[in-house]
């Protein structure tokens, strides 16, 4: 039987944007907010964790150990919401639980009250993400999944630029400057404003994301079993994915090694700016390539534009330098978050959606705890061209892996012969 495109009382389809339909022009305002929610904390926070004691290895096990947590509930709750047929409830206390959390920060005055916090807070990305791709998918048909998903990501990282926008324009009204120094309180200031984004995503869940009405129980195997029925395809798939995200540099890195580089943090927030807009406009543009051309040469240029860019930032000792390695950073994500989603998607049925996308994540986030804690221990024991060359070297072995082992990809198929 074909699963028709529902109307107004479902899962939309209807479109606002050709291959765009309207439940993912919705999901992605309520990504647009919650990032320039979290952009407005994320740039800052090494600088915060610095100021309250924090060394490069604690930063990256922070970091890694927050991802790590978000990872470890992306799965069920993507088993889960393909279990009983619905994905918006998943969505809402994902979203919900995060900006109830972010305002925490304020009261946090040592690095192990941060790492509660962001643990606290990644819990609700957890919760979300796989339902969130998963609905995602269900509004979007098979021929435009890659464009879909890159379009997704383009809202997500436009919000990170209303975010990094919105704080450098605190600092300078709060009489920072460029040059200037942050203490407790302009901390806390910019936290409190940055919760006031998180909390509009909520109303908007609420308000207008539309799900189509499906069948409980939608698989019925054990959780091990139906993790089992992804398939050989699907893992092999995901040995590449953890090969490549266990030396993935954390974001966190670039922006020290700016600070290291002898830029005030507030130039270091530019340049944070140009990664996060190298990131956005090209996003699209790649999803739709890889429709038209497939995932894995998308995907390996993307490992290739990563070790470049490793190399670049390994190397780098003056501004222009900086300026090539974050704008290249950028590039590297918009052409790798949304088609490797879109590729997950195509390994597996529709019905095992939720559950793979939840894998993919838990398996990237697993490898990130003992990922950032080699990547701090290089940082602080031989330096920060070993973090960055760590990453290099892992990304060209990513690409041999993704040439042997991943999966030959599907010929594109409509929705009704899905």
């Amino acid at each position: 039987m074909v699963d028709r495109p529902p109307g107004r009382n479902g899962s939309p389809k209807r479109k606002i944007l050709k291959g765009v339909s309207a439940n993912v022009v919705v999901l992605g305002i309520v990504s647009m907010l919650t990032d320039m929610s979290s952009e407005m904390i994320i740039p800052i926070l090494p600088f915060f964790l610095v100021s309250v004691g924090a060394t490069g290895l604690l930063i990256g096990l922070i970091e890694g150990a927050a991802e790590t947590t978000a990872s470890l509930l992306k799965v069920p709750s993507g088993w889960y919401s393909d279990r009983i047929g619905r994905r918006k409830p998943f969505i809402l206390a994902g979203y919900g639980s995060s900006a109830l959390v972010k305002p925490l920060l304020i009261v946090a005055t040592a690095p192990w009250h941060v790492l509660g916090i962001r643990i606290s807070e990644r819990v609700g990305k957890g919760v979300r993400s796989a339902p969130r791709d998963a609905l995602i998918a269900d509004s979007t048909e098979c021929k435009s999944m890659g464009l879909a998903f890159g379009f997704h990501k383009f809202m997500d990282t436009f919000g990170a630029i209303l975010g990094v926008v919105g704080l450098i324009a605190l600092v300078f009204a709060m009489g920072i400057g460029l040059e200037g120094d942050y203490d407790a309180e302009h901390f806390k200031t910019i936290f409190a404003v940055a919760a006031i984004p998180a909390l509009a995503s909520v109303l908007v869940i609420i308000l207008f994301v539309q799900e189509r009405k499906r069948k409980r129980c939608a698989i019925t195997g054990t959780f091990l079993r139906d993790m089992k029925g992804l398939g050989r395809g699907f893992w092999l798939l995901m040995v590449v994915v953890m090969a490549f995200y266990i030396a993935e540099v954390n974001q966190a890195f670039f922006l020290l090694k700016g600070e290291e580089g002898g830029l005030s943090i507030t130039s270091v927030l530019l340049l944070y700016l140009l990664f996060n807009i190298s990131f956005a406009l090209p996003a699209t543009v790649f999803g739709g390539l890889s429709d038209r051309f497939g995932r894995k040469p998308v995907i390996t240029a993307s490992f290739a534009v990563f070790a470049v860019t490793c190399a670049v930032m390994a190397v780098a000792d003056g501004l222009w330098m900086l300026v090539l390695g974050f704008a290249m950073f950028g590039i590297y994500k918009a052409s790798s978050e949304g088609v490797f989603k879109a590729y997950v998607v195509d390994s597996v049925g529709k019905e095992m959606r939720g559950s793979a996308l939840g894998a993919f994540h838990t398996g990237a986030g697993l490898v990130m705890l003992p990922g950032g804690i080699i990547a701090g221990l290089l940082w602080d024991s031989v330096g920060s061209h070993a973090t960055f060359l760590f990453g290099a070297a892992m990304a060209f072995v990513s690409i041999v892996l993704l040439a042997v082992v991943a999966p030959r990809e599907k010929p594109l198929r409509t929705d009704a012969a899905a």
